[in-house]
């Protein structure tokens, strides 16, 4: 079939008159062997990724034979089966354009009620391997890029779009244990914690890669989808009180902190997310209540190994966490008078907030990180220079 679709149209032509497709699944539901399911999943894997002609895949799509094969219940306790099933989905998105989706999906007035790739791949977006985390990531892409109208509008309604909650949540959970990690490196540096370390923070970068590509893929009901869990779950949750040092259900470090934010506004080009946390800086936080029986900021928590009745770490600013200062002067202190991790960090982030083109350069001369030369021409234009 492969060599009739790039060289001899009538080699595929007549697989195509004796019904090869139809005959693929009358041998899977009168099979009982798994070799044969292996085999066949192998086979159309193959053959969708080596078919050019758009004819030929109108064929292999059409009579709802390739949803028959994605929604059979293969037997995953099988070695290789799930890896050959993942291959044969990621296969067909990557023939997924506005003609083919069309032969995927079950409309109804206009409207997409089903999709059976999209839903299938999205069983597996949590798997423990890696490998197929990465595969049903790249076949969402292909789908949203796609641009389909419908399908975006499908991908969008809930439940699917609790996926995307389901996302920032487990983004949420490698947050948190990257910072275990980095906790447990400063007492004892091992070598294997080390490579740990490289792991997640591999895994997060990858991760806020997968959300910017999505917020690119032009469907702005995803994009706002990420950007609200993001900020709600992560940056207010999370991040920013950890910056002030506030003990929340969910702390982490000050230095983590502080790399997640530099990580979320390098890598995610959008307005106004780059603003959000921008503006974030100047808010004038609340300070929560003490615990009673907790003096000078002692917790009875036991988050990340700190043990019961430790106070957080002296800082030279611990006596104004709970006088109303912004984040950019708790920024400013750590400078001063914080230790390196958290020098460097504090500096990496202003850095990184001065390169974030995505904000306006009022903000910048706000949070006093805009350059001389740009100062110099605000101040001539103030004067009508």
């Amino acid at each position: 079939m492969i060599y009739g679709d790039q060289h001899d149209p009538l080699f595929f032509e007549f697989f195509m008159e004796k019904q090869i497709m139809g005959e693929f699944a009358r041998i899977l539901r009168i099979s009982k062997l798994s070799r044969v399911s292996l085999q066949l999943l192998q086979t159309m894997s193959i053959m969708i990724q080596n078919l050019r002609n758009e004819h030929s895949i109108y064929y292999i799509f059409s009579n709802e034979h390739i949803n028959f094969l994605i929604t059979y219940s293969f037997d995953f306790q099988i070695d290789e089966m799930l890896s050959y099933y993942i291959s044969f989905l990621r296969a067909i998105s990557g023939k997924l354009n506005k003609n083919t989706i069309s032969l995927l999906v079950t409309t109804k007035n206009d409207e997409v009620i089903s999709f059976p790739l999209y839903v299938e791949a999205l069983k597996f977006a949590f798997h423990e391997d890696s490998m197929i985390r990465v595969a049903i990531r790249t076949l969402t892409l292909n789908v949203y890029h796609v641009g389909d109208e419908s399908v975006n509008r499908f991908v969008s309604r809930v439940p699917l779009s609790d996926y995307f909650s389901d996302m920032v949540k487990h983004f949420q959970k490698q947050c948190i244990d990257l910072d275990k990690l980095v906790v447990r490196s400063a007492r004892n540096a091992e070598p294997v914690l080390m490579a740990s370390i490289e792991d997640a923070i591999v895994q997060i970068e990858d991760a806020l890669y997968y959300f910017s590509d999505v917020m690119s893929s032009g469907i702005p009901d995803l994009g706002n989808f990420i950007t609200e869990n993001i900020l709600q779950l992560l940056v207010f949750r999370i991040v920013l009180p950890s910056l002030q040092r506030q003990r929340t259900d969910l702390w982490i470090s000050v230095s983590t902190s502080m790399y997640l934010l530099c990580c979320i506004l390098h890598i995610f080009k959008d307005k106004d997310m780059a603003s959000t946390v921008a503006a974030a800086l100047f808010h004038q936080p609340d300070c929560p209540d003490r615990k009673q029986g907790t003096p000078n900021g002692c917790t009875s928590e036991h988050d990340h190994g700190i043990s019961e009745n430790q106070c957080l770490p002296d800082h030279p600013s611990a006596s104004d966490f709970c006088q109303g200062n912004t984040l950019r002067e708790h920024l400013l202190s750590y400078i001063t008078g914080g230790d390196g991790s958290q020098a460097l960090g504090s500096l990496c982030l202003f850095a990184t907030l001065l390169q974030t083109k995505e904000l306006d350069e009022s903000m910048l001369d706000a949070l006093g990180i805009l350059p001389q030369r740009k100062q110099h021409k605000k101040l001539l234009s103030s004067f009508g220079w």
